[in-house]
């Protein structure tokens, strides 16, 4: 029996706390505000991004997939990238993208980490996305970006 619930718990829903919420969107938005430089190409300022429940639970699975089958990148076991892992969700996306972190102790470690990154840096800038959200579990953090088609 604590075996099942064990594995029931990897597979239902965490919902982060309005804090954590609350402080990512604050962290990224701050960032997008300002503008970046973002691996020797200036990102100029962009707009506000707000949470998405749904990003929030494509983030968390692929968080808990990798770390239930122990590998560390953007395509999943069975070959899914984030656009065919989102659509699970429900979100219909006209504009995806995923930033991901593996051993960061709290978001700003990981939002530093990203942000000296070129690649992970251009996607907190992108200008195409809206909505995004940021999961953690274990050692990975995931966080993924969006736009869907009928907020375009």
């Amino acid at each position: 029996m604590m075996v099942i619930l064990m594995i029931l718990s990897l597979f239902m829903p965490i919902q982060h706390d309005d804090d954590f919420k609350a402080y990512t969107l604050k962290r990224v938005n701050a960032l997008r505000a300002e503008g970046c430089n973002c691996g020797g190409k200036w990102m100029p300022p962009t707009g506000k991004l707000t949470w998405n429940n749904r990003l929030f639970d494509s983030a968390l699975i692929h968080a808990k997939d990798m770390h239930v089958h122990r590998y560390f990148g953007h395509y999943n076991k069975r070959g899914e990238d984030i656009g065919r892992r989102i659509e699970k969700t429900g979100y219909d996306w006209a504009v995806v993208g995923e930033n991901l972190g593996e051993g960061q102790k709290s978001f700003d470690q990981v939002f530093r980490d990203w942000i000296k990154s070129s690649s992970h840096c251009r996607m907190l800038m992108n200008p195409k996305v809206n909505e995004m959200a940021v999961a953690k579990y274990r050692k990975y953090w995931v966080q993924h970006f969006g736009r869907e088609h009928s907020r375009s």
